[in-house]
């Protein structure tokens, strides 16, 4: 039986949703691996859409810097770990869910413990290294992975079925030869195109996980924010990846 059935209301309300579906998310868990920009809103709307467990992995401590775009924190916060103060406020967003917290960096071996145990994975980090490693083990784990990046006033979401061994990944598109690939602490972004990559990548979990449009090819889809301008790509495979082929 679904809990507090106002809170939700209006996902129930849809008409390709349901209580089914609510349910389906309070018994579901997801792990958001960075939480900046990205993660960050990504956590709190997974929070208060009802996902039943969220695991937040982050090594990282907040500066000043990031306050406009990192909406979680505040400046009394500056210094200390996201991933504690993370999981201090999804907790006042929403005392039911259960929050954890790992604020260290894991290795590759306890990266695929963690993603073992979880339904779903949000890649937002912002480092091609992490992102390929947790690329690999999710696909041959096969756990979908939802990722998003941000710089200046660009961003894109991919979405990694990883259900079949003829799927694309993410080394399809990027390797680790892909050394001057840009971040936004170099290159600088504007606070709100953060705040909608991160809301697309939380909408993009909570459909995979009710079962909304799971059947399409792996997709990347691409938002210039300054021009408003949006592409969706399929990603086709490629045949000489070294994770997936």
């Amino acid at each position: 039986m679904m809990n507090n059935q106002l809170r939700y209301s209006s996902h129930t309300r849809l008409e390709d949703f349901g209580e089914q579906s609510q349910n389906t998310l309070l018994k579901s868990s997801v792990l958001i691996i960075g939480a900046g920009g990205l993660g960050s809103i990504a956590s709190i709307y997974l929070t208060t859409s009802g996902i039943g467990q969220i695991t937040v992995v982050d090594f990282d401590t907040i500066d000043e810097s990031n306050l406009p775009r990192q909406i979680l924190f505040k400046a009394d916060d500056l210094g200390k770990n996201k991933a504690l103060i993370t999981k201090k406020r999804l907790m006042e967003y929403n005392s039911e869910a259960i929050i954890n917290s790992i604020d260290k960096k894991l290795s590759e071996d306890e990266m695929n413990k963690v993603i073992s145990h979880v339904d779903i994975v949000i890649d937002a980090t912002d480092d091609l290294e992490s992102r390929l490693m947790i690329n690999k083990i999710c696909y041959n784990i096969k756990k979908p992975l939802i990722v998003g990046a941000a710089i200046r006033y660009e961003g894109h979401v991919l979405k990694l079925n990883n259900t079949k061994d003829n799927n694309s990944c993410l080394n399809c598109l990027y390797s680790s030869s892909d050394e001057n690939l840009e971040n936004c602490e170099g290159n600088g972004i504007m606070s709100p195109v953060a705040g909608m990559i991160g809301s697309m990548m939380a909408n993009e979990c909570i459909k995979t996980l009710i079962g909304i449009n799971n059947n399409e090819e792996n997709t990347i889809s691409i938002f210039d924010l300054k021009n408003n301008i949006y592409q969706k790509i399929n990603i086709p495979k490629n045949m000489k990846c070294s994770v997936c082929s």
